[in-house]
């Protein structure tokens, strides 16, 4: 687990702003109440763009249970959205436009994978890509509370 509970100046990494396409900024903190999984990614990562549509088929899956969202780190919000969606990808994406949530994330290589629970508590951060079948082995661990018991994501 990586411990990256806040940035230098002492901002909560759940309070570290992102933008979406059309302009407007979130953070983590805006997602409490259900359970969040952050996709770092970017246009001219392969692995990164392999793995998007893993990611699609688990946030479908996991719809009312757990919110999955792709934040860009180089591209503009439209341009992210844009990309995304050209590939078939349906769940929300946003982009780092000051490399804020990476560097509180301690994000060294793309694509990288943050859960945060219900409390918009950083749980874990994953460096490298996923299948879909090891994003549900990570969700069930590292956020079990979502998992009925006797079964997987």
């Amino acid at each position: 687990m990586v411990n990256a509970c806040s940035d230098t100046k002492g901002t909560s990494v759940a309070e570290v702003p992102f933008t979406a396409a059309d302009g407007s900024t979130t953070a983590v903190a805006d997602f409490e109440g259900a359970p969040l999984v952050v996709n770092m990614w970017a246009t001219n990562c392969v692995p990164c763009v392999k793995e998007m549509p893993a990611l699609d088929e688990v946030a479908t899956e996991m719809v009312g249970r757990l919110q999955i969202i792709g934040v860009n780190v180089f591209d503009t919000p439209q341009n992210a959205a844009a990309f995304a969606a050209d590939l078939g990808v349906s769940y929300p994406q946003f982009t780092d436009p000051d490399g804020g949530l990476s560097t509180a994330l301690a994000v060294t290589g793309l694509p990288a994978t943050a859960f945060f629970d219900a409390d918009g508590k950083l749980v874990d951060v994953h460096q490298g890509a996923y299948t879909a079948d090891e994003l549900r082995a990570a969700i069930e661990q590292h956020l079990p509370a979502l998992v009925p018991e006797g079964t997987s994501p």
